[in-house]
């Protein structure tokens, strides 16, 4: 049995061109997800559309100073970045036993996909992908499916089809559906299907907002507008958590976990703080059918990924010891790697063995089912 010390919960994949390509109905490939190579970088090809060159989300590795947004290729990145092969090795320069596994273009661009038959057979594509991915080392590689909210249905067959695949031990739905947002009884049949089938939700900051695109477009018209928008980024995960706890979602599924990605932790001691307040002072008058504070659910039910926040580790009892996970977040410009055993030691330094245990590993064995 493995042996896990040090668990991401929260890295990605670059997809290879081929994803799509080889995997859509045939009918479709043509307008599927390919990469086109320019003197701009490589860049996705979706519907026919060319969207930003390579970047951002590709820059492990590299010192901070180095960093762009945009100009990568396949041959200018890590290969950890898209080949299997390569990230176990990278795991290992590392220190990582085990990493938790999201998209890079899946986590954005296909929820936003305006033809639905389009949409789904791209998100199937990529689940499929995926669960082939981590077949590499399926004990070190954890695959994170992704689930359509536009057709609710099909969304629940894909949570089944999820469930099927070796290597998946958890489903990302869009933090804003582009229907009704995440407290709608509409998604009821989604959480019942995740709880029945012991499936771990998701959501990772901004994921199915359209605006994000347009706020990074706005170029030099707003002042430091890029770092703006990251720095805005926890604050998806603060609504989506309001809205999966105020709307009775934990309440009516009990069993369902729930995890806010990448959004950091330290502004979640002041969340369930509010929110008790919020319980407190106005579930009388708005007739709130809530019998149990916010803070309550979020211990039973929700678990929260960090990359450096060390005043979340400082309030970690606050928040909850058994609800935190860190996460390396490679291949992202918030990355750790290669440095991620400096870091840790830099964020516990004081923190006894058994919490510092359960956050940098253990809980995230528990979660997925690692043990």
């Amino acid at each position: 049995m493995r042996q896990y010390n040090l668990v991401s919960a929260d890295d990605h994949v670059q997809e290879p061109g081929d994803t799509w390509t080889k995997r859509v109905p045939a009918k479709l490939r043509d307008r599927a997800p390919r990469i086109e190579r320019g003197p701009d970088g490589d860049a996705w090809v979706i519907d026919g559309k060319r969207g930003r060159s390579m970047g951002m989300e590709v820059q492990g590795g590299k010192k901070f100073e180095e960093y762009k947004q945009s100009g990568e290729t396949y041959d200018t990145i890590r290969k950890g970045a898209w080949d299997p092969v390569e990230r176990l090795k990278d795991m290992d320069l590392d220190g990582v036993d085990a990493e938790v596994l999201y998209p890079n273009l899946g986590i954005g661009p296909l929820f936003l996909l305006d033809d639905l038959e389009l949409q789904f057979a791209c998100l199937r594509a990529y689940n499929d992908f995926l669960s082939e991915w981590c077949s590499t080392d399926p004990s070190r590689l954890i695959g994170i499916g992704l689930v359509p909210t536009d057709d609710v249905q099909v969304g629940v067959e894909e949570l089944k089809h999820i469930a099927k695949l070796p290597g998946l031990r958890g489903a990302l739905l869009p933090t804003y559906p582009r229907g009704e947002p995440l407290n709608s009884e509409s998604y009821d049949p989604l959480w019942a299907t995740a709880q029945e089938l012991g499936i771990p939700m998701h959501i990772h900051l901004r994921t199915g907002d359209r605006r994000t695109e347009g706020l990074f477009q706005a170029g030099g018209r707003l002042r430091g507008n890029v770092d703006v928008i990251l720095n805005l980024a926890s604050l998806a995960n603060y609504e989506a958590l309001s809205r999966i706890i105020f709307g009775g979602v934990l309440e009516k599924f009990p069993k369902l976990k729930f995890v806010s990605v990448e959004g950091n932790i330290g502004w979640l001691g002041y969340f369930l703080e509010k929110s008790d307040r919020t319980y407190k002072r106005h579930r009388h008058h708005t007739g709130l059918d809530l019998p149990n504070p916010p803070s309550f659910y979020f211990h039973r039910q929700v678990l929260a990924t960090f990359i450096e926040d060390k005043i979340g580790v400082m309030i970690r009892k606050a928040i909850g010891v058994e609800n935190l996970m860190w996460s390396a977040d490679y291949p992202h410009t918030d990355t750790t790697f290669p440095n991620s055993r400096q870091y840790i030691e830099e964020h516990f330094a004081g923190v006894p063995a058994e919490d510092r245990y359960k956050i940098v590993a253990g809980n995230a064995v528990k979660l997925y089912g690692l043990a």
